[in-house]
C-alpha cells in the first residue's frame, strides 16, 4: 500500500527535547551566574574582613614591644619563602603553605618608620597611611591592602593580599558552578530521550496498528491509549464509522442500481428480439434494432460489472487452494470462443505449473484481461500468453497488439470507471479496477507495461 507523502514540518519528540533541554540550561545558566556574582561579593567580603582581622591579631601581638620596636635603628623582617605550592589544585603542607607568599604584612609609627614588614613586598609602604581598604600594583601584580591605625599603640599596621588568589577562588567556584552542567546535560539528554520514547511509544503502536489494517478491516480501535490520545481514538472510531456506513451505502446502491436495471434490459432484448422476427426484410428498420442491440449489450455489460463490483467489494475470506494454471486459462478460452477465433494466440505455459488462489474469482480476472487483450486489438493479430515462475512468485503475462497505453494512462487505468478514450464509449472503467483488487486480495500485484513494438503487457504476480 503506498503511503501518502506530505512535508513533516517538525517532530514533536526533537522539539520538546529541545525545549526541555532549552529550559534546563537557561535555568542551570541564570542559577549559575547568580550562584557565581553572589560568590565573588562574599568572597571580597571574607578576604576584606580576613585582612582587617590580621591587623589587629598583630595590633594585640605586638603591643607588648611596641616602644621597643620604635627604638629600633632598623626594621625587623619577616622572610617569606616562595612556596613551592602556588593553586588550590596543588597540595600544600604546614610548612609549604600555598599562599603564604601572596599574604604580606607591614607595621610603621606614627611617623613613617618602619618597624616590621615581610619581604615579599618590601619596604616601600603598601598604602598611602590612610585607613580602609585600597588598591596598589606592585611589580608580581596587583594587592588588596588594608591599613589600620592602633590608637592605643600610635602605629600603622597594613596587612595585604595579592589580587590572584582571590581570582583563582572565583575562577574556581565558576568552574565547578558550570562543568557540571556540561556534565549533567548529556545525561539529562539521553534521560530525557528516554522518557519520550516511552511517552510516545503508544503513538508508534497506534501507527502501527493503522498501518497493519486490512483495507477492506473497519472495526473500531480498542487499544488502550493514555487519556491525551484517547480523543484520537475516538475521533478515528467515529470516522471509521462514517466510512463504514458510506461504503455500505455506495455498495448497497450500485447493487440495487444493477439489479434494478437488469430486469427492463433483459424485457428490452427480449422485444428487440421479437421485433426482429417479425420484420422483413427492411434495411433502415434492421439499423435501428442493430443500434438497440449494441446499447442494450453495452448497459448488460456494465451492469454485470457493477453486479460484480458490489460482490468482490464484500469480500471477506478467499477459498485460496492450489490450482494448475494451464486448465484455467484453457476454459477462459473456450467461455470466450466467439471471440478468440478472430486472433493468433502463442500460448507459452507450463502445465506443470500451480499457483495458489481463489479459482472462480481467477478465473473472473483472466477472463477480463483476456476479453480486453481482444477487444482492443487489431484482428488476426498476435496475443501472447506466458508464464514463468520467479523467486518469490508466478509471473502471468498477456501482451497485446493494440494501441497500448502512456504511462499517464496506465498510472490511472486501476482506477474505478477510468476509460482511456471517453469517446469510443467502450466498457464502464471497472474490468481492471477489479481485477486489480482481486489480485490485491490474493496479496498479489497486477501491472501494465508498454510492449515492445505496440501494445500492452498485463502482468499478474501471485505469491506461491
Amino acid at each position: 500500500m503506498k503511503r501518502l507523502r506530505v512535508l513533516d514540518v517538525y517532530s514533536l519528540r526533537l522539539l520538546l527535547t529541545l525545549l526541555m533541554l532549552s529550559g534546563i540550561s537557561v535555568s542551570v545558566g541564570i542559577s549559575s551566574w547568580y550562584s557565581t556574582r553572589d560568590s565573588v561579593h562574599q568572597i571580597e567580603e571574607l578576604f576584606d574582613a580576613q585582612m582587617m582581622q590580621s591587623a589587629k591579631m598583630l595590633e594585640l601581638f605586638y603591643h607588648d614591644d611596641a616602644e621597643f620596636l620604635v627604638q629600633q635603628p632598623s626594621p625587623q623582617v619577616l622572610h617569606v619563602p616562595e612556596g613551592g605550592v602556588s593553586t588550590f589544585a596543588q597540595k600544600a603542607d604546614a610548612l609549604k603553605l600555598a599562599y603564604e607568599h601572596k599574604l604580606a604584612f607591614q607595621i610603621w609609627s606614627e611617623q613613617g618608620k618602619a618597624l616590621v614588614y615581610s619581604d615579599n613586598v618590601g619596604v616601600e609602604p603598601l598604602s598611602d597611611f590612610v585607613a580602609g581598604y585600597h588598591k596598589k600594583n606592585l611589580t608580581d601584580g596587583l594587592w588588596h591592602v588594608f591599613s589600620y591605625f592602633s590608637t592605643k599603640h600610635k602605629l600603622w599596621i597594613i596587612t595585604g593580599q595579592r589580587d590572584d588568589v582571590r581570582e583563582e577562588l572565583v575562577s574556581q567556584i565558576m568552574h565547578n558552578a558550570f562543568i557540571a552542567p556540561l556534565i549533567v546535560l548529556p545525561l539529562m539528554l539521553v534521560l530525557v530521550s528516554l522518557i519520550f520514547y516511552l511517552l510516545f511509544r503508544p503513538l508508534k503502536a497506534l501507527e502501527r496498528e493503522l498501518m497493519n489494517r486490512s483495507h477492506n478491516d473497519r472495526t473500531p480501535l480498542t487499544m488502550s491509549l493514555p487519556k491525551e490520545l484517547v480523543p484520537v481514538r475516538r475521533a478515528l472510531n467515529q470516522y471509521i464509522t462514517t466510512l463504514d456506513k458510506f461504503i455500505a451505502r455506495e455498495r448497497r446502491f450500485s447493487a440495487d442500481a444493477a439489479h434494478e436495471l437488469k430486469t427492463p434490459l433483459s424485457v428490452i432484448k427480449l422485444h428487440q428480439q421479437g421485433l426482429e422476427g417479425l420484420l422483413g426484410d427492411e434495411t433502415q428498420q434492421r439499423v435501428h434494432l442493430a443500434a438497440i442491440d449494441s446499447g442494450v449489450k453495452h448497459m448488460s455489460h456494465t451492469v454485470e460489472q457493477l453486479l460484480l463490483l458490489a460482490r468482490v467489494d464484500s469480500i471477506e475470506e478467499l477459498n485460496v487452494k492450489h490450482h494448475s494454471l494451464l486448465p484455467m486459462i484453457e476454459e477462459v478460452l473456450n467461455q470466450l470462443m466467439p471471440m478468440i477465433t478472430d486472433y493468433e494466440w502463442d500460448i507459452d505455459i507450463d502445465a506443470a505449473i500451480k499457483i495458489r488462489c481463489d479459482r472462480f474469482y481467477l478465473l473472473l480476472v483472466l477472463k477480463n484481461i483476456i476479453e480486453n487483450a481482444c477487444k482492443y486489438s487489431p484482428r488476426e493479430t498476435l496475443i501472447c500468453l506466458s508464464a514463468r515462475q520467479e523467486p518469490q512468485a508466478i509471473r502471468l503475462d498477456i501482451a497485446d497488439r493494440g494501441l497500448g497505453m502512456t504511462p499517464e494512462q496506465i498510472d490511472s487505468a486501476t482506477e474505478r470507471f477510468y476509460r482511456v478514450n471517453e469517446n469510443e464509449g467502450i466498457g464502464a472503467g471497472l474490468g481492471l479496477s477489479i481485477c486489480h483488487h482481486i489480485i490485491e486480495l490474493h496479496g498479489g500485484e497486477l501491472t501494465l507495461s508498454p510492449r515492445e513494438g505496440g501494445g500492452l503487457v498485463v502482468s499478474v504476480f501471485l505469491p506461491q
